[in-house]
Parts: structure tokens; C-alpha cells; sequence
């Protein structure tokens, strides 16, 4: 089984991440061994769990969140940061979390970390990378 771990942001900074937390549930089933999420939370909101079957736990700070989380952990990145990073076509998915960053991108402070191919710089909401991917996540260790 594996996790998820997810920034919650005010509209303003990730007009998605901040508006319900559905689409992170619903994304979560589409490789049917997530059973785990970290939300941090970076508003004044207070978050329920989005699935009573998961072990859902809210956090402020990904410092709090890396206390949290066990084994092998996949930080996603945006194709141009800087840093040691890779492809995720030849990932092997052997990671027990998978870490999505803040809506205003890691900067500076981009961990070695896995990008999805892309077109030019446009830079995807959070709650549609995890979609991609979930999906290859299953494609990869189901075929």
C-alpha cells in the first residue's frame, strides 16, 4: 500500500487545491492501493477526512508530513526546476509516498524529485498531476 501527500491552499495561491478535497479522493482509487494521505494545511479551513476507509492525517508543514511518512518517498517537480531529477516513464513505482509540492512550485527548495513529460511550461494543478499519476502508477505495476 502507498500514500499520498498533498498541499491544501488558499483559492488565491491553487484555485484547486483549495476548493474540495473530492477530486484527491477520487484520484486515489484509480490505482486501488493508495490507503494513506497527508494533507497539509495551509489555510485557516478546518479539513475533514475525505474517506473514512483511508488513514487520512492534516498537517501544517511538510516538515510535520516527512515526520509522518515511512519508506521510499517520490517528490513530484515541474519538467524546468532545478535539481537531480527524472522522467517518470521509466518509473518503476516502488515508492511508499508520493509527495505533491505547493501551488506556488518548490523554487528553490526543489527536492530530487520526478517529472511528467510535458509540452512547453505549462505548470499543472496539483490535483490533476495526481491523476496522471495514479494512473500511470497502476499502468505501470498492473501490466
Amino acid at each position: 500500500m502507498a500514500g499520498i501527500c498533498f498541499y491544501f491552499e488558499d483559492y488565491d495561491t491553487d484555485v484547486w487545491s483549495g476548493h474540495d478535497l473530492d477530486a484527491w479522493n477520487y484520484a486515489c482509487k484509480i490505482a486501488g492501493d493508495i490507503d494513506s494521505a497527508i494533507i497539509i494545511n495551509k489555510t485557516e479551513q478546518t479539513i475533514q477526512s475525505f474517506d473514512r476507509s483511508m488513514n487520512i492525517q492534516i498537517v501544517n508543514t511538510l516538515e510535520e508530513a516527512q515526520a509522518i511518512m515511512s519508506g521510499e518517498i517520490m517528490y513530484m517537480v515541474c519538467p524546468w526546476e532545478v535539481g537531480n531529477h527524472t522522467s517518470i516513464l521509466n518509473n518503476p513505482h516502488t515508492a511508499n509516498w508520493y509527495v505533491l509540492g505547493p501551488g506556488d512550485g518548490w523554487g528553490n527548495q526543489a527536492p530530487d524529485g520526478v517529472w511528467i513529460p510535458q509540452a512547453g511550461m505549462g505548470a499543472v494543478h496539483s490535483v490533476h498531476l495526481i491523476t496522471v499519476l495514479m494512473f500511470h502508477r497502476y499502468w505501470t505495476l498492473h501490466h
